[in-house]
């Protein structure tokens, strides 16, 4: 299991993303997705990395590597000539910034808001990126970015859903509310 942290200047490339969809017209499969954020892991820790760093990093065999290493120069997310070093691209690099943000949002909802286990958080995260459609998914992590910028302090309904995980019930004073117990600046 990977583990991702965004350490780059994402809003500019995230803004840039939900403005300019054509990123995703070369959608990349799961595994392909694997590669390329193996490759990004891969170029971090070493700076210099070939086919056979990517194939033991995944523990997958040189042949597949390389014909995933193959698909995934000609879609345009690397650079790579034959027993060469392999790069990032810059469809590459956004498309992995996109990716890392992506999965951290799900998994700080799940996390945060759900009060699920993070191990577990992020096992599940990777499963319903691959689950839901692009579009779905892009409103999802929306959501969750107004609610990371919003100025208000934590929506109450969100207290609420908390609690009532928490306790395995919901309160009196939510069954009956009517938009009045999580919704109004009076309870």
């Amino acid at each position: 299991m990977l583990c991702y942290t965004i350490t780059y200047n994402k809003n500019n490339i995230i803004s840039n993303f939900y403005g300019n969809i054509n990123i995703m017209n070369k959608k990349l499969t799961k595994s392909l997705e694997t590669y390329l954020l193996a490759i990004d892991t891969l170029i971090e820790q070493k700076h210099s990395i070939i086919v056979k760093d990517v194939s033991l990093f995944l523990n997958i065999g040189g042949a597949s590597t390389a014909d995933a290493i193959k698909k995934l120069k000609e879609k345009g997310y690397i650079n790579y000539e034959p027993y060469g070093n392999i790069t990032l691209t810059s469809l590459g690099e956004q498309t992995v910034i996109i990716k890392k943000y992506r999965h951290e949002t799900i998994t700080s909802f799940l996390n945060q808001v759900l009060d699920i286990d993070f191990k577990k958080a992020e096992e599940n995260a990777e499963v319903m990126e691959y689950s839901m459609t692009d579009d779905v998914l892009n409103r999802f992590v929306n959501f969750m970015d107004f609610m990371k910028q919003c100025c208000c302090p934590e929506p109450k309904w969100i207290k609420s859903c908390k609690s009532s995980l928490k306790n395995g019930e919901i309160s009196e004073k939510c069954k009956n509310c009517n938009g009045g117990c999580c919704c109004s600046k009076h309870s």
